[in-house]
């Protein structure tokens, strides 16, 4: 059994920016490097050790799964945690392996849906007796950055967002005309640049709910989501009436890596 290496780094190439976080024991030392590729944290890491979330082609426990099952192996001198996977419907959670792990180790025999929005796909996850029972994923991120006129992170207009939200929750087949007809509008100049954003957030939030309906209606609910995207998921579960909890992201990441290396170092 070894000792915890004093010194290692954690990068999470999923955030915008993607972040690598010099470890000192199973705490971040207050350094965070920008490195935009696994080959940029490789050499800022140097010698020492650098965990990262698993890539696409790596290995995965299938649902239903502990989380304290999720370990790292080495691959290509990088130190990587397993991912899940799940069936029907597909899904593949890599990243959001990380902050479930790191949030369940925080917040031990929570019962309830996490929701983990991401720049590429949004999870919603089920979880109960420490297990992850299942999941449903979105492209609601992506589908937003390819229609809005702004960047994805621009700050939202809660009214603007909240009608098309309404909308397409009760018709979903409605999406593509919502968005299109935000779009026209603000083609037209009868919409600035704001509230396209938002209508935009508020239609593709309309499909992702009412299609997740099942996974937050009457649930235990706690929103752990990088700091661009929580305002649209807030605005968007408080109307709702949805009870939830919001957890702080990079600390749930956080988390999640130092306490899978720790089991790692403890077991080599």
């Amino acid at each position: 059994m070894s000792q915890l290496a004093e010194t290692w780094f954690a990068f999470d190439q999923t955030h915008r920016p993607a972040r690598l976080w010099r470890m000192r024991n199973a705490s971040a030392d207050g350094t965070v490097h920008i490195a935009h590729s696994l080959d940029e944290a490789r050499e800022i890491a140097q010698d020492a050790s650098l965990v990262t979330h698993a890539a696409s082609d790596g290995l995965a426990l299938t649902l239903p799964a502990a989380t304290a099952d999720l370990r790292l192996a080495p691959k290509d001198g990088v130190l990587r945690l397993a991912a899940m996977a799940q069936t029907k419907p597909h899904a593949w959670l890599s990243a959001a392996c990380v902050r479930i792990k790191g949030f369940l180790e925080l917040n031990k025999d929570w019962d309830g849906v996490l929701c983990l929005p991401g720049f590429d796909t949004t999870y919603w996850v089920l979880i109960s007796a420490n297990e992850v029972v299942s999941a449903l994923g979105f492209v609601t991120s992506p589908l937003v950055e390819a229609l809005s006129p702004v960047a994805l992170d621009t700050e939202i207009d809660r009214d603007a967002l909240l009608a098309p939200l309404q909308d397409v929750m009760s018709k979903p087949e409605a999406l593509a005309l919502r968005l299109a007809e935000s779009r026209s509008q603000w083609q037209n100049t009868a919409l600035n640049d704001a509230g396209a954003h938002s209508q935009i957030w508020g239609a593709a939030l309309g499909a992702e709910l009412a299609a997740a309906r099942a996974y937050w209606l009457g649930q235990n609910i706690a929103l752990i989501a990088p700091s661009a995207l929580t305002a649209p998921y807030k605005a968007a579960l408080a109307s709702q009436y949805v009870p939830f909890t919001e957890a702080d992201e990079a600390q749930m990441t956080l988390k999640g890596f130092a306490s899978a290396y720790a089991a790692y170092t403890q077991s080599t």
